[in-house]
């Protein structure tokens, strides 16, 4: 694995993350469908990439709305990253400061995240970019 990435695995309210009909998704059962996720340096954030792929996690425009999982290198699917610890919140500016712990994920300000109200099956979650969560929490696993 080069060293300009990082593979994590992805959680959104706890549930891993995959991607279903090219949505991102969380999942909530069949977590064995959750994606590994290749985090690379792009412009002033970070790109994610489903690992062997070259699907990335793209906002579709700064209307609230599903999360595109799709080949893309524009700035629609560069993500700025801040670790939340007791401290507050630190922006990550380089791949080597990524490692196991809570994040907010956004992009120009624009919330990546889960329904505060979902429905209460056990279907997948869909992610949004603008999400109406207060506090879209992520925790992401550093596998390499």
């Amino acid at each position: 694995m080069s060293d300009m990435v990082k593979v994590v695995r992805l959680y959104a309210k706890e549930a891993p993350v995959g991607v279903l009909d090219g949505r991102l998704v969380g999942l909530l059962v069949q977590q064995e469908q959750a994606a590994e996720w290749a985090v690379g340096p792009a412009d002033d954030g970070f790109r994610f990439t489903v690992k062997g792929t070259e699907e990335t996690v793209v906002a579709e425009g700064s209307d609230r709305a599903p999360v595109a999982v799709r080949p893309d290198d524009s700035p629609a699917s560069v993500w700025r990253l801040q670790r939340i610890d007791e401290d507050g919140a630190v922006t990550i500016t380089a791949l080597d400061e990524l490692r196991d712990g809570i994040y907010a994920i956004d992009q120009n300000g624009l919330a990546l995240g889960r329904d505060l109200f979902e429905d209460r099956s056990l279907l997948p979650k869909r992610v949004f970019v603008r999400t109406d969560d207060r506090d879209p929490q992520w925790r992401i696993e550093v596998l390499v």
